[in-house]
């Protein structure tokens, strides 16, 4: 199976703040955030590589980089066998779509359903407006001329979806697409979004803080923690023998019918601008060592699953 993503030792760093003249006169070094450090994924075609972790955890940030909308600070990224670059980046785009976490804040409320489902053309299609809109279970004539606000949350987020698949991409970036959506809702996307993705054999980044939902929906995954990734491979491997101490605690923060106990993780995220050595788990870790606490584990080889963890030598 080929790659239609790869990504090669990536990392992203924000300036905390702008570098002023003051700074550079005293020679003050710039403070950095390290939203994401080292990833390396790939992203297989017709495959669906869910990124889980909590907020904060740099899935969001991946999805960005991912989408185009921005650039790494260091570390490469492939789109099939070519290079991304800021040459080349209406490739990409002409071949990737994102559907944001909250529909109502990416898509302009003053605008006509019909207009805002047909903006990524560049054009008023009607055509493919109506086909797109019939796809995820939307009826044009009854809302073409409606505005955002005189829809609900779900039908909202049909609508983003609707306006993502217009240009008939290959690659869907679903950043949390049912977490501001009602249960009942979120059931009724998750398996819209499994019947268009088997339809048109699709490939997904989906990117959700619910380990419960990326068991549902996903091929693969990988579990991300302060800008690292722990854990990844299969899913259904992962989800029976979860290898790494966070995976098995968001596995555990799962509620189900035949548990009686909840666990997760406790304690605080580690800074992402002063990091400390070792381990980024460490200091939540059940199963801590005193290595974990110096220096930064290696990924190794488990069972077919990648785990970053001291565990595993």
């Amino acid at each position: 199976m080929s790659n239609i993503i790869t990504l090669n030792n990536i990392k992203k760093y924000y300036l905390t703040q702008e570098m002023q003249l003051l700074d550079v006169i005293f020679r003050r070094k710039p403070v950095y955030v390290k939203a994401l450090d080292n990833v390396s994924i790939e992203i297989e075609k017709g495959k669906i590589l869910g990124v889980v972790g909590e907020s904060g955890s740099g899935k969001t940030t991946l999805g960005k980089l991912i989408s185009t909308i921005e650039m790494p600070t260091e570390g490469e990224m492939f789109f099939e066998e070519d290079k991304i670059t800021k040459k080349n980046l209406s490739l990409v785009r002409k071949h990737t779509s994102m559907v944001f976490q909250n529909p109502y804040t990416s898509v302009n409320p003053r605008m006509k359903i019909k207009s805002l489902v047909s903006e990524p053309l560049g054009k008023f299609d009607p055509e493919k407006v109506k086909e797109v809109l019939s796809l995820v279970g939307l009826d044009y004539d009854e809302i073409k001329n409606k505005e955002p606000k005189e829809m609900s949350g779900g039908q909202i987020q049909r609508i983003a979806i609707a306006r993502a698949l217009i240009k008939a991409p290959d690659l869907l970036i679903l950043d949390e697409p049912t977490s501001a959506l009602d249960e009942s809702i979120q059931a009724q996307i998750l398996d819209l979004l499994l019947d268009i993705q088997a339809q048109y054999n699709l490939t997904y980044l989906f990117i959700t803080h619910n380990i419960g939902v990326a068991k549902y929906l996903t091929d693969k995954m990988a579990v991300t923690y302060a800008g690292k990734i722990f854990e990844y491979g299969d899913t259904k491997k992962i989800i029976e023998s979860p290898k790494h101490p966070y995976t098995q605690l968001l596995i555990a923060s799962v509620p189900d019918f035949e548990k009686k106990e909840l666990a997760s993780p406790v304690g605080d995220v580690p800074s992402l601008i002063n990091v400390p050595p070792g381990c980024k788990f460490s200091n939540r870790c059940p199963k801590v060592m005193d290595i974990c606490k110096k220096t930064e584990p290696e990924f190794r080889d488990v069972d077919g699953v990648k785990v970053l963890c001291w565990l595993y030598g």
